[in-house]
C-alpha cells in the first residue's frame, strides 16, 4: 500500500484532495525493492542512512524523492532524486550537492 503526500506546485498550492506525491514502499514495487535498504552516502563515502521508500510524482509519474531512514536520527529524511546517483561499482547511491 503506498501513502500520499500534498505539496505545492509551480503553479499554485495543491487543491483540496489532490495528491500530488505517492509513497511507494519495496513490498509495492520492484523498482523500489531494488532500491530498498540501499546505502546512501555523502561524495566523501560517509554513510548518512538507507532507502526507506520512494516518492513518486502522481502526475506525472516520476520519481522525486528517496525517503531515507537516517543512520544518527529517528525521523525520515526526503532527498531529491536528482541529487543522487547511483554509484554500481559499490552498490550504493551517493548524494551531492552543489557548491
Amino acid at each position: 500500500m503506498s501513502q500520499t503526500f500534498n505539496g505545492g506546485s509551480r503553479d499554485g498550492p495543491p487543491r483540496a484532495g489532490a495528491r500530488r506525491f505517492s509513497c511507494i514502499f519495496a513490498r509495492d514495487s520492484t523498482a523500489t525493492q531494488l532500491l530498498h535498504g540501499c546505502p546512501v552516502v555523502t561524495a566523501s563515502g560517509e554513510i548518512i542512512g538507507k532507502v526507506e521508500s520512494i516518492l513518486v510524482d502522481v502526475k506525472t509519474r516520476q520519481l522525486r524523492y528517496v525517503m531515507l531512514s537516517p543512520r544518527l536520527a529517528s525521523a525520515s529524511v526526503a532527498i531529491p532524486w536528482h541529487a543522487l546517483y547511483f554509484d554500481s561499482a559499490l552498490a550504493r547511491l551517493v548524494f551531492y550537492t552543489y557548491h
